[in-house]
């Protein structure tokens, strides 16, 4: 004599898929950076109305993680007026960084944005041609394990809260 409780969809596993194992999908603004083991630096061109009238705060969404191996992920953040590849250590200026923790999970960050401030009143600027770049850190990055780290479009806050 058996029981049955009802529903057999309650009983059933949930067939959704991990966030580490879903495509991430576009954000309202639909650009997106990924940064990998190969590719580690990816960048946004800023707007030249940002700088007109500079936010307090910039808002960091990473949509999508893949890190099997759960390796620790550190991801610097910088304004550089060139490609970042381009881009000598001296043309960058700090915006931040931020950790994933864990090290397999989306997340959200808030940095100072400052540094548009800091670029805007620098002598002889131009709002042309200056990226937000995003770079893994390279130190304990590389070997067969896979690293994917997805980064959504910036988003800017006039205000800290």
């Amino acid at each position: 004599m058996g029981i049955s409780c009802g529903s057999a969809s309650v009983q059933e596993p949930s067939t959704a898929k991990p966030i580490s194992q879903s495509k991430s999908s576009p954000t309202p603004a639909g650009e997106t950076v990924t940064l990998t083991n190969e590719q580690s630096t990816g960048s946004f061109l800023l707007p030249a109305v940002l700088f007109k009238k500079p936010p307090a705060i910039l808002e960091v969404s990473v949509t999508n993680v893949v890190n099997p191996a759960a390796k620790p992920v550190a991801v610097f953040v910088y304004l550089s007026r060139r490609a970042e590849k381009d881009a000598a250590a001296s043309d960058r200026i700090e915006v931040g960084n931020f950790s994933l923790y864990p090290a397999d999970r989306p997340a959200k960050f808030t940095l100072d944005a400052s540094a548009i401030q800091t670029v805007s009143e620098q002598r002889n600027f131009s709002a042309k041609e200056w990226r937000l770049v995003f770079e893994l850190e390279k130190e304990g990055q590389q070997g067969s394990s896979p690293l994917e780290v997805t980064i959504a479009s910036p988003n800017w806050k006039a205000h800290k809260n």
